[in-house]
C-alpha cells in the first residue's frame, strides 16, 4: 500500500503485539482511509455505496492517527508498558504540552513535518475498578506516572467496543469502530469545527482552517456510511439500541436534524456535489433511520 503514514504506523502496530493491538481501534480519518484501501483491495465485499458509484474515491490526506483505547487495556498496567515501548522504539515522543503528555505522541520526520498519534477512550461507568476518569482523561488507577498512557476522554466513542470491523493488512490485524459510533464522532466533529469557524475570536485564517476541517468531517460522515458493509448494516440496529440514551448520541441526533437535515450548514450543502443524487439519498436514509 502506497501510504507515507503507513510506513511509520505499521512498525508501531506490530510492536504493540496481539494483546495490546486487540484492545485498540483506529478511528478518525486514517481509520476510514485504511478501511477504504482494504475494501478496494479485496474488491468482493458489498458496501452501501459501491466504489464504481463514487464521484471521488481519493481518500483524504491526514498526518494524525486517532486511536481508541479499550478500557481493559487501560486497566492492565503491563499493556501500558507495551504501548509506551512501541511508541518510543519507533520515534514517537510525548507532547511537550503538560496537559497532552500522556495521550498525545509526536514523531518529527524532517523540518517541520511530524506525525501525531492521539489516544482516546470512552468514559467508563461509575465505580469501574482500576480506572479513574475525568472530563479530560481516562487513566489507570493508581497512577502509573510516566510509565502509563492515558486516553483523552471522548464521550462520542460510546459503544465503540461493539461489533468493530476487523481486517488484515500487511500481516497485521486492524480494527475500526462500528459505523454508528463513527457517525456520532464525525457528526460532532463537524458541528464543533463549524461553530469554531464562525467564532469572532478567531482571525480569518483560523476561521478558514476550521471551516476546512468541518467540511472534511462532514464528508467523512457520508464516507462512513458509503463504506459500511452489509453485515455492519445488519448489526447497526443493536448498536443504536445500546447507545441511544447516551448524551453523545442525543447530541448527534440534534446535529443530524439541525445541521444536516432541516437547515443544512454550508459545508453540508456542499456534499451534494460530492455524491450522486441517488447515493446521497441512500446515505441520508440510513442516517435518518439512526438519528432522525
Amino acid at each position: 500500500m502506497d501510504d507515507f503514514l503507513w510506513e511509520h504506523f505499521l512498525p508501531v502496530w506490530r510492536d504493540f503485539g496481539t494483546s495490546s493491538a486487540g484492545s485498540i481501534l483506529i478511528a478518525g480519518g486514517y481509520g476510514l482511509f485504511l478501511k477504504q484501501q482494504w475494501l478496494k483491495q479485496v474488491g468482493n465485499i458489498p458496501t452501501v455505496i459501491p466504489f464504481q458509484n463514487w464521484i471521488d474515491t481519493e481518500p483524504r490526506v491526514t498526518k494524525d492517527v486517532d486511536l481508541i483505547l479499550g478500557l481493559d487495556l487501560i486497566k492492565d498496567s503491563s499493556q501500558h508498558k507495551t504501548v509506551l515501548s512501541s511508541l518510543s522504539k519507533n520515534g514517537f515522543e510525548p507532547s511537550d504540552r503538560p496537559h497532552e503528555q500522556r495521550w498525545k505522541f509526536i514523531k518529527r520526520i524532517q523540518g517541520d513535518r511530524s506525525i501525531v498519534v492521539e489516544m482516546h477512550a470512552s468514559k467508563p461507568e461509575r465505580g469501574m475498578t482500576g480506572i479513574i476518569a475525568t472530563d479530560k482523561r481516562v487513566r489507570h488507577k493508581p497512577s502509573l506516572g510516566s510509565h502509563g498512557v492515558h486516553g483523552r476522554t471522548n464521550p462520542e466513542a460510546a459503544g465503540s467496543e461493539l461489533v468493530p470491523f476487523t481486517f488484515t493488512m500487511d500481516g497485521v490485524e486492524l480494527k475500526v469502530p462500528n459505523p454508528v459510533t463513527w457517525s456520532v464522532m464525525k457528526l460532532t466533529a463537524t458541528s464543533d469545527r463549524w461553530s469554531l469557524s464562525q467564532s469572532p475570536d478567531l482571525d480569518e485564517q483560523g476561521r478558514d482552517y476550521s471551516r476546512f476541517q468541518a467540511a472534511k468531517h462532514a464528508q467523512d460522515v457520508f464516507r462512513t456510511i458509503a463504506l459500511m458493509t452489509l453485515q455492519e448494516r445488519d448489526h447497526a440496529g443493536e448498536v443504536v439500541a445500546s447507545i441511544r440514551e447516551h448524551e453523545a448520541f442525543r447530541r448527534a441526533r440534534e446535529i443530524w436534524n439541525n445541521d444536516f437535515s432541516v437547515s443544512p450548514i454550508p459545508v453540508v450543502r456542499e456534499l451534494a456535489s460530492k455524491w450522486r443524487q441517488d447515493d446521497a439519498l441512500t446515505i441520508r436514509q440510513i442516517l435518518s433511520g439512526w438519528f432522525g
